[in-house]
């Protein structure tokens, strides 16, 4: 069973996944994002666990509330992303 999402993508974005379309190594852009969606799952899910784990204890550890300790991946990870 599939279902259908929506996401926002700048013009850049777009463009380099055209372009791999048009490449012909993707056959349409839902094609591409399922692809990278189970390149990350594949890579994130298995250590997602015991990453957040670690997080927590040393959340805990330095009196990080779990609000602040998600802002601060959210930062990180968005930092990632521009780079």
């Amino acid at each position: 069973m599939t279902k259908s999402i929506t996401i926002l993508l700048s013009d850049t974005e777009i463009k380099a996944i055209d372009s791999l379309i048009k490449a012909g190594l993707y056959t349409t852009r839902s094609d591409f994002l399922r692809t990278a969606a189970k390149i990350l799952i594949r890579r994130d899910v298995p250590i997602m666990p015991e990453f957040l784990t670690e997080m927590q204890q040393q959340a805990k550890k330095n009196g990080m509330t779990r609000g602040k300790m998600l802002k601060e991946l959210r930062k990180a990870r968005k930092e990632l992303y521009e780079e």
